[in-house]
């Protein structure tokens, strides 16, 4: 986690703020300029003046972290948050009303199926592995990959030609967890990363004997019950809308992996970037989107996820044989073994 003492020290014009927030609203925007992915492409004379008179109207503390809002929304930043007395606090993109009743029902399914990992045999030699977000910290980091790890390993036998990895419902939440649970799909080496505005390399992470390093700090602790190598299985990986956050870096986790293809729709617009964590006193915390995304080849991703294939239509969550993008992922599976 970087200090932000430094960045504390820098004096700055004070704005409104209020007895219950534990530092000034301007040195949390300064922060955000000093940190965020994208501060180099906003006008900060245009954000000061804006949040300067959002300050001014402010009447409360919650309307005061509330104008840091605005801050997002000129950095069209969808990714970063702001923390208060429990509350979290962003700036969310606008749809239409027909994208917004699509997306609702995947949201609040994604919600239900937090941690909860679903397996089915389809047509005897493909495995169908439903992956959704994952909550997790402390000790459940790698209690949640171990189970991740379990599921894919009991279901998997050397009779399946294939794999296919939802991610649909990934709405993000602990990478860690993810990466190290599906190691032996992923195999070991680098896997993706993060760099800055002038694209260099500020994280990495990679596999190590099945486990999850943050550059050289190992993030989980687990021991998978399949020891075969299967980071050459093809694996046909679904993606969609409703994929963002560590499900989007999940994603990119998997491009330039040999024998992988990806089917469905783009990834949610502007929840590639990696985040840092600011703690900025015992009720307050700022989540900031601070790098890029890169796969193992260094490809970035700054907004979304691309399939290699696009299909739209409706999904089939809980009946995957008679979902068309598994459908899809079946037929080329099986093209594979022609």
């Amino acid at each position: 986690m970087r200090s932000i003492l430094s960045i504390l020290l820098f004096t700055c014009l004070t704005l409104t703020s209020f007895a219950q927030i534990p530092i000034p609203i301007d040195s949390i925007c300064r922060i955000i300029k000093q940190n965020s992915i994208h501060a180099k492409e906003a006008n900060w004379m245009t954000i000061q003046d804006g949040l300067a008179e959002k300050l001014t109207a402010a009447r409360t503390d919650v309307d005061s972290i509330q104008s840091l809002v605005y801050v997002f929304e000129q950095l069209q930043d969808y990714h970063s948050s702001i923390i208060y007395n429990g509350r979290q606090f962003s700036h969310y993109p606008e749809f239409d009303d027909s994208t917004r009743n699509y997306l609702l029902p995947l949201v609040q399914l994604s919600r239900q199926r937090t941690g909860i990992f679903m397996a089915k045999i389809l047509e005897n030699n493909y495995l169908y592995l439903q992956v959704p977000g994952i909550q997790a910290y402390g000790d459940t980091v790698s209690e949640y990959a171990q189970r991740l790890s379990d599921t894919l390993s009991a279901y998997y036998t050397p009779t399946i030609r294939g794999v296919i990895l939802d991610l649909r419902l990934n709405d993000g939440g602990q990478f860690s967890s993810m990466a190290a649970g599906l190691a032996i799909l992923l195999g070991d080496g680098n896997i993706a990363g993060g760099v800055n505005s002038e694209q260099q390399v500020t994280h990495q992470f990679s596999l190590r004997e099945g486990n999850l390093y943050l550059n050289n700090y190992p993030m989980t602790a687990i021991r998978h019950q399949e020891n075969g190598d299967l980071s050459q299985l093809p694996i046909a990986l679904l993606i969609g809308p409703n994929t963002r956050s560590s499900g989007s870096i999940l994603a990119i986790s998997f491009k330039g992996r040999l024998n992988t293809f990806i089917i469905g729709e783009n990834t949610a617009s502007g929840y590639t970037t990696g985040n840092d964590f600011f703690p900025l006193g015992n009720n307050l915390f700022l989540n900031l989107s601070t790098s890029y995304s890169v796969d193992r080849n260094n490809q970035i991703y700054k907004l979304a996820v691309p399939p290699d294939r696009i299909l739209k239509g409706p999904d089939h969550f809980d009946l995957p044989a008679e979902d068309i993008k598994v459908r899809e992922a079946l037929k080329w599976l099986k093209s594979l073994r022609r």
